[in-house]
């Protein structure tokens, strides 16, 4: 209790720290089946409330989809929190754009600017096609 009561684990990590601590195997999976039972852990509002979280920061499908994957969550889980997160998908790599170009003042060079743009949004976990997209409607020559 004391592991969830820090923040909300999925079965897989909770199964993990349990395993570290010393517990044995069926005392683990009585355990997690029991916070399962009971609502405790939930993969599948996990999988919701932190991709949610995640595009919120202004991160793209494939970074989010990666972070899901790393926190144990089974791929069929992932599915609907990465549809609704394509949705805004194209907006929120608007934003990012716009957030990296005011770094990027100084950047005298209208193609380094456009590529270190394009390699931002992609190391962001944008789409190439929303990342083409928003690059494309930035005039780069006008120095933005």
């Amino acid at each position: 209790m004391r592991l969830l009561s820090r923040r909300a684990l999925t079965e897989r990590e909770l199964r993990t720290k349990l395993g570290a601590a010393g517990y044995a195997y069926p005392e683990i999976r009585d355990t997690v089946a029991e916070c399962r039972r009971r609502g405790f852990v939930n993969d599948e509002q996990f999988a919701a409330d932190y991709a949610e979280i995640l595009a919120s920061r202004g991160l793209g499908g494939r970074r989010i989809r990666l972070a899901l994957r790393q926190r144990g969550i089974p791929q069929p889980l992932q599915e609907q929190p990465l549809e609704s997160a394509a949705e805004s998908e194209a907006q929120r790599a608007r934003e990012a754009l716009e957030y990296k170009l005011r770094l990027l003042a100084r950047e005298t060079d209208p193609r380094k600017k456009r590529e270190k743009a394009f390699r931002f949004l992609l190391s962001r976990g944008f789409s190439c096609d929303n990342c083409r997209a928003a690059i494309d409607e930035i005039d780069f020559n006008n120095n933005n």
